[in-house]
């Protein structure tokens, strides 16, 4: 009775552990998948794209693009000798063309993308709420903590994913974004800084915002450098979206 015992408790303790991860991958995978880039490119580093394309094994090469094209065609006749009589011919064709399409780095940051969700690689943060949504690997480091409690400072070797309101401004030649993190003191803010030659002028207009304007964007990148004094944490940005 005792072993009986103790095999029962055990697995009811892994039925409710196996439990817990599927339910919070479940609910990471819904978050995140609204949380997929969209609307407009205003930064891409290219040379970084490329580096993490490299690493997550995603090819430079053209990508084979295929479409499956279908067409029906009808033929009706009616008939003479019967009354209402009606003849019909109906035809469905289907093409399917491949061709080679350039893999340019607008293309691959959607497929590095793709590759890190698949790969729970990318940590998100909600930088109005202070939020974070943690990869698997990351939650089982920070055990014990709520995601709600976990700092973005926390977050180190991985990349994140933060959304939030952005002011922008001129640093020299470089492009500074800056957006409060959390509602709680002291207060922090994450600090993106953009190479100028990255900046997709022909979309974002910097010089149209004024110092105190905000905006939505997310941006993809890594920790840099969190520094108490100023509560800034730096983040080396890959692609920012708004």
């Amino acid at each position: 009775m005792v072993v009986w015992l103790l095999t029962a408790v055990c697995v009811a303790v892994v039925a409710q552990y196996v439990v817990a991860r599927w339910v919070a991958a479940r609910r990471r995978r819904r978050v995140r998948d609204g949380r997929m880039f969209s609307g407009m490119c205003i930064y891409l580093h290219e040379t970084r794209v490329e580096g993490v394309a490299d690493i997550l094994g995603i090819p430079k090469a053209d990508v084979n693009v295929s479409h499956e094209t279908s067409v029906s065609t009808g033929f009706g006749l009616f008939g003479r000798f019967t009354v209402g009589g009606r003849a019909e011919r109906d035809t469905n064709t289907q093409t399917r063309r491949e061709y080679w399409e350039p893999n340019t780095p607008m293309k691959t940051i959607r497929l590095i993308m793709d590759r890190l969700r698949a790969r729970d690689m990318v940590v998100d943060a909600d930088l109005a709420t202070g939020q974070l949504f943690l990869t698997a690997a990351l939650a089982d480091e920070l055990r014990g903590t709520e995601a709600r409690g976990t700092p973005l400072t926390a977050v180190r070797g991985t990349y994140v994913s933060v959304s939030g309101l952005f002011t922008v401004g001129r640093d020299g030649e470089d492009v500074v974004l800056r957006a409060r993190y959390g509602t709680g003191g002291p207060r922090a803010q994450v600090k993106i800084t953009c190479e100028t030659s990255w900046v997709r002028e022909e979309e974002f207009r910097v010089d149209r915002y004024s110092a105190d304007e905000e905006f939505p964007a997310t941006c993809l990148g890594r920790v840099r450098a969190w520094n108490a004094t100023t509560g800034e944490l730096t983040l080396d940005p890959i692609s920012v979206f708004q």
